[in-house]
């Protein structure tokens, strides 16, 4: 950029008083050579959040507020949205800067975040993404670990890490920034996501070709309290995750990728998969519109899925002790796909059986050192570099 580079920030927010002062300092405190452009779009918000937004817009419109880089400007809207992607979106569209992101309104950026950021868009001049590292923190703004990521891999993106069960956005959103270049060319924020719209823009970006860069430096903190989304249920990511798969899967059955779904919800209502199957429903709500054979496809995958999770499920519970309930999930989901009877989660509970408990709790739990170490090694390594330098 042979100009100051403007870097616009928008935070949604809504009834976020305890912890909105400290996301909006953090955001108009950076230092150095570029100019802030802050929109916060509000949902109307009944909590006093609204007073402390307005005190610091006028603040900087008033020019008292004791600026470190070369402008600031603030602006805010208090308006009913449709949700935290359209809040996203509207800021989006009234932005002018060169560099874009958002913010929650209980999430904040650290001391030098945006002069690292501007460093790293000058060194790496190809970069479309420029994503950094982070700490996890809580209502009181103590560290409760580092989120220390890594290079882009688009296959394990957009994917599901079956081996421990568990998502593979490692990219942490209050790192990461993107030039208004690759907005132009893929788009805002799809607002049909509630819960994972993130982790698919920074898959969408990849899918069409933008270049997201890594740099090890800490420049957001993600503050992680009760009744924040990412804790409000187990499952709540996964309608949108089940919809990036199909999407970006490139064909790829989604078999697997229920059989998951399914063996979470299960876990989630004890095993009842009565329950589970019921809930499981609420996915296809987001795919009536498409083709009947598509859609016949999906359902066929989520019965063959849901066969599979009862066999893990029988697994897990036959650990526990409980050989009745084990039994009667290892019949549901033979009673479902008969010809589940020699696939590996069933031969998995037949040695288990054979085995009885007290040999298959050794076994499982090497098996679980196992994954810890591939995990640390293969995904995680950073951590283990940081470990190996200090002191």
């Amino acid at each position: 950029m042979d100009r100051l580079p403007k870097i616009s920030i928008i935070t949604p927010s809504y009834n976020q008083a305890p912890f909105i002062r400290a996301t909006i300092e953090s955001i108009l405190s950076q230092a150095g050579n570029f100019a802030i452009e802050y929109i916060v779009m509000d949902g109307g918000s009944t909590d006093g959040s609204v007073d402390i937004i307005r005190e610091y817009a006028e603040r900087v419109s008033a020019g008292s507020w004791p600026a470190q880089c070369a402008s600031v400007s603030m602006e805010w809207v208090s308006e009913r949205d449709k949700g935290q992607s359209d809040a996203i979106n509207k800021g989006l569209r009234r932005a002018t800067g060169d560099i874009l992101s958002y913010l929650n309104s209980d999430d904040t950026y650290v001391p030098g975040a945006f002069e690292e950021l501007v460093q790293g868009f000058a060194a790496h001049p190809e970069a479309d993404i420029i994503y950094g590292d982070g700490d996890v923190i809580d209502a009181a703004g103590n560290t409760q670990w580092e989120w220390l990521s890594r290079p882009y891999d688009h296959a394990v993106m957009r994917s599901y890490h079956f081996l421990w069960n568990d998502f593979t956005n490692y990219i942490m959103q209050q790192a990461t920034f993107w030039r208004r270049s690759l907005q132009d060319k893929i788009g805002l924020f799809d607002e049909s996501f509630h819960y994972a719209m993130d982790a698919e823009y920074w898959i969408r970006a990849g899918h069409m070709g933008a270049r997201l860069i890594h740099i090890p430096a800490k420049l957001g903190q993600f503050r992680l309290i009760e009744g924040t989304k990412s804790l409000s249920s187990p499952t709540i990511f996964w309608a949108d995750y089940l919809e990036i798969f199909r999407r970006y899967g490139r064909g790829r059955s989604m078999t697997l990728f229920f059989a998951y779904f399914y063996y979470n919800l299960g876990r989630q209502f004890g095993y009842d998969m009565a329950q589970a199957r019921e809930q499981g429903q609420h996915a296809f709500a987001q795919w009536q519109a498409l083709p009947p054979d598509e859609l016949r496809a999906l359902e066929s995958q989520a019965s063959k899925g849901f066969a599979r999770a009862c066999l893990m499920l029988a697994s897990d519970v036959y650990s526990q002790g409980e050989n009745a309930k084990a039994s009667t999930l290892f019949r549901l989901g033979l009673f479902r796909s008969p010809l589940l009877a020699m696939h590996p989660f069933a031969l998995r509970y037949y040695i288990q059986r054979a085995s009885g408990q007290r040999i298959t709790a050794v076994t499982e739990t090497w098996a679980r050192r196992g994954i810890t170490w591939y995990r640390a090694h293969r995904y995680q390594y950073r951590y283990l570099q940081r470990e190996t330098r200090s002191p």
